[in-house]
């Protein structure tokens, strides 16, 4: 690994997601070799795989068909027909890219075909941000939208004989292998960057490693080589040693210290390396044809490859992986809180050594979740120096740095809040988690998704809102003696009444606000009027069951919050209006009430008389006395001051309000 100053490291971001899900493999396969966990395979010669972000799915590819497979069990999901020789998810996981086809990763739906595609698509690769797709062929190199497929833009300098193309993680770069050699594409300017020259045959693998510094290219037979260039200068650096065959295909796992090579020809082997020192840590031995695809898990605790010789294989890494500690996102799993509320969950550090620094990209649902605020931890607690979060609409960076040395152990680097926009399962993903010593030396740890579940679902929650409040209550009062199945009958008894509706009661406040603040939902609130009907029906079912005898005692908490203390005239709204307006105010007691409206110089200009009316409060627009700016006659009244009175019982209050034309 490329050693950094600490100043870069506290700075440097990155915008490849990697994510990870720590997984435990229960293959139980007899007769595999030594270091395979499991043989997969559906026929045909397979010439790419891929695992999903989640870790939870592999994807093949294979003599035109697609097949997925349960990463945890190995039984086979579904098969896809068509595709091309490359297979390639979005960065979320939710689409998968082969040839010139995109298809629903979970249903295998096709969902677009890329435009203008043909010759372009031997080796196709989504950009870190998922936004577009990049392909390379015959023909030379091609961007298109992922959303929509189209054509974006034909690089200028049309290479034929694309074998290989590769994002750079911050996805500023393009690495492109043929037969001359790698060309880096500049993608902010569109322009050539230049040319990587050093094999002495077709270049058919690049790979940038996860942090960005360094290229990795591979050769095709007769030079053998795998070549590692300084990805920012396109320096050449070193040539891994000890490799007799071409090589098809390289990958780095996401811990970042870990490399591998896919070879074939004569060896047909797969290599592991260390990435900071470049040395060949073991070689996995097992099939009978070129090795065309490898990829690593997502927490890189399992490598998986395909070959010429039909057959899929896992391979075990655990022994292999030397990662500085784990982070990880906690709680987890953790169910969602209802809509609207704030979930506060923290990044967490644990077993590390040498830690001054760290980086961390989380990447959430933005249907379901909206980043709020984050704030450092007390691991690096310390004369920190803490990187204003860098977010996007479903990713947030952190990076921080103590100035007070390295910290050891385990600790909480950081928390995340979080407001929930749909109460439902998700996925937290850590993705490019960097540690870093006072020297600016990187280390990666193991990484930890979250989980978020959905949340329980209550029968008593009718709406389906993933919270039971007063919606529901009116909801199955609007049903009151409906019959036959729904989702008003909470005791499933065939017919909404009374009962359903104290079922619903006595689970208020279990996920809801106070009685006192319910009646804050004016617009959909009942009258207490009405809560007193919905009382003595409930009275007179008269079961002691305390499941029962809560619902009464809420409802009889909602009447409460429905009579005011007082009887209280309110600000009209709008106020300065036209040409309408409402007239709100609370009612201590039942009582005739009248609203009668006079212009500056006391002339009555309107009265309206709203009848005898229960206690209890008239703020919305549909319980306020509503004035449409009309005298009497019924002509619009000019623009100026004018006052309104109520008159209830014994009570009246007088204000001021504007009409403005």
């Amino acid at each position: 690994m490329k050693k950094i100053t600490f100043l870069k490291f506290i700075l440097l971001f990155f915008s490849v997601v990697f994510s990870q899900d720590g997984f435990a493999q229960d293959y139980t396969q007899l007769g595999l070799p030594e270091g395979a966990i499991a043989r997969l395979g559906k026929g045909g010669a397979v010439t790419a795989v891929a695992y999903s972000p989640d870790g939870k799915t592999i994807a093949s590819g294979s003599s035109g068909e697609i097949h997925l497979w349960n990463a945890v069990t190995g039984e086979h999901k579904l098969a896809i027909w068509g595709g091309g020789q490359s297979v390639v998810y979005s960065p979320d996981g939710s689409t998968l890219s082969s040839g010139d086809s995109v298809w629903n990763a979970e249903t295998g739906q096709h969902k677009l075909t890329l435009t203008d595609s043909w010759g372009y698509t031997d080796s196709v690769v989504y950009s870190p941000d998922g936004n577009t797709l990049a392909g390379g062929g015959s023909n030379g190199i091609r961007l298109w939208d992922a959303e929509t497929g189209k054509h974006k833009l034909t690089l200028d300098r049309p290479v034929p004989g694309i074998r290989t193309v590769a994002y750079s993680p911050n996805g500023d770069q393009l690495a492109v292998g043929n037969n001359l050699g790698i060309w880096l594409y500049n993608l902010r300017s569109d322009t050539e960057a230049g040319l990587l020259t050093g094999h002495t045959r077709e270049v058919l693998s690049v790979r940038y490693s996860p942090d960005g510094s360094t290229l990795a290219s591979g050769g095709a037979w007769g030079d053998n080589t795998i070549r590692l260039w300084d990805a920012k200068t396109g320096k050449y650096q070193q040539t891994l040693p000890g490799t007799d065959s071409r090589i098809h295909s390289i990958a780095y796992s996401s811990n970042c210290d870990m490399m591998a090579s896919g070879e074939g020809w004569s060896s047909n082997t797969i290599r592991l390396w260390d990435v900071k020192t470049g040395e060949h840590i073991q070689t996995f031995s097992g099939h009978n044809g070129d090795v065309h695809s490898i990829a690593f898990s997502p927490d890189g605790k399992t490598l998986v490859s395909g070959s010429s010789d039909e057959t899929i294989l896992l391979w075990d890494l655990t022994p292999f992986v030397n990662a500085n500690g784990s982070v990880s996102i906690l709680p987890s799993p953790v169910e969602s809180p209802t809509l609207g509320s704030q979930l506060t969950l923290s990044l967490n550090i644990s077993d590390a050594e040498n830690v001054a620094g760290y980086q961390a990209t989380v990447t959430f649902d933005a249907t379901s979740l909206r980043y709020i605020s984050s704030k450092n931890g007390e691991y690096l607690s310390a004369n920190v120096i803490a990187v204003p979060p860098v977010v996007t609409e479903d990713t947030v960076t952190l990076a921080a740095a103590s100035l007070a040395g390295e910290h050891q152990g385990g600790g909480t680097l950081a928390t995340l809040t979080f407001e929930v926009v749909d109460a439902r399962a998700s996925t937290l993903r850590l993705s490019k988690v960097l540690l870093t010593d006072v020297t600016g030396e990187n280390s990666c740890p193991q990484i930890q998704n979250g989980q978020i579940t959905e949340p329980q679902i209550l029968k008593e929650d009718v709406t389906g809102d993933s919270t039971v409040n007063i919606q529901d209550l009116v909801l199955i009062a609007s049903n009151f003696g409906k019959l036959g199945e729904s989702s008003s009958d909470v005791n499933g008894d065939g017919i909404v009444n009374i009962v359903d509706m104290i079922l619903v009661a006595a689970a208020l406040g279990q996920n809801a606000g106070a009685p006192s603040t319910w009646h804050s939902i004016s617009e959909i609130a009942p009258t207490s009027a009405e809560v007193q009907q919905w009382l003595q029906e409930a009275r007179q079912v008269n079961l002691t069951d305390p499941i029962f005898q809560r619902g009464i005692l809420m409802l009889e908490q909602l009447l409460t919050s429905l009579l005011p203390k007082e009887t209280v005239l309110l600000s009209n709204y709008p106020n300065p209006f036209n040409p309408e307006t409402w007239i709100p105010y609370l009612l201590a007691e039942p009582t005739d009430v009248t609203v009668s409206i006079h212009s500056a110089d006391g002339k009555l200009i309107r009265m309206l008389a709203l009848g005898n009316q229960a206690a209890g409060i008239y703020e919305s627009r549909n319980r306020a006395a509503y004035w449409d700016g009309k005298n009497k006659v019924g002509e619009s009244v000019a623009s100026g001051v004018y006052f309104y009175t109520l008159t209830a019982g014994d009570f009246t209050m007088t204000r001021k309000m504007l009409i403005r034309k």
